[in-house]
């Protein structure tokens, strides 16, 4: 039975079965998903995603609950892929270097591409340092290279923007810039640049609480048997 009503159904971050092999990956690559659960599928697993806030990942791994409206979600993810910065302090059993990501500047049609230390003025969307670790990374490189992070608050740029919502606000028209993974502008076909500068390493982590299956298909993605549906999107594949 499908139970939906229009304007209620807003769990799109959660996907699968709870009685999966349970995942906890950020959500920028929440378009990676259906084609990685159709493979696992294909030889026999049955699996759960979550596309989170890194920040959020790190603390569902660690043993946080996830509360959706009503819904609390207690049961730990057995598998996480999360940001490098952020494993430390974690029980795990195995850890697998996935793939690299590189922030880029992403928009629409004819612009100009403006120096990222001169965007104080413009009508850029900035994701949040706090919860994702893409606002952090460009918060870290603005205040190496151009200047106070608190100034782009007092122009016409729009910080601490969920990532999720960048995409839409460039092709909506609300901002003419945005703050992005290579690998979503490249999903969205959006035209970019400002590509390899800033770049971050992601691992696969088979957590402490991970059963049998869930250690079984953790040692194929060591492997390499889903890389290609990563690099389709230009990430860069670890060497295993």
């Amino acid at each position: 039975m499908k139970f939906a009503l229009s304007g209620f159904d807003m769990v799109s971050d959660f996907y699968g079965s709870p009685h999966g092999i349970r995942f906890s990956i950020p959500g920028s690559q929440w378009f990676i998903v259906p084609a990685l659960m159709s493979y696992f599928a294909s030889e026999g697993f049955q699996t759960y995603f979550e596309t989170l806030p890194e920040v959020i990942v790190r603390r569902r791994a660690n043993g946080a609950p996830m509360t959706v409206g009503n819904l609390i979600i207690e049961d730990k993810p057995e598998i996480v892929c999360l940001d490098d910065e952020l494993i430390h302090n974690m029980k795990i059993k195995n850890r697998s270097e996935a793939f690299e990501d590189s922030i880029c500047v992403a928009y629409m049609g004819d612009r100009k591409q403006p120096d990222i230390c001169h965007i104080e003025n413009m009508r850029f969307a900035i994701p949040n340092p706090t919860t994702t670790s893409l606002g952090l990374a460009f918060k870290n490189y603005y205040e190496k290279e151009c200047s106070y992070y608190g100034e782009l608050r007092e122009g016409s740029t729009i910080c601490n923007v969920p990532h999720r919502e960048i995409p839409q606000k460039i092709m909506n028209g609300q901002v003419d810039y945005g703050i992005m993974w290579n690998s979503e502008a490249r999903h969205w076909k959006f035209k970019h640049y400002f590509p390899d500068i800033v770049k971050r390493k992601f691992s696969w982590l088979l957590m402490e609480n991970a059963q049998s299956p869930a250690a079984e298909l953790f040692q194929r993605i060591q492997s390499g048997v889903i890389d290609r549906y990563y690099s389709k999107y230009g990430y860069i594949i670890a060497n295993k």
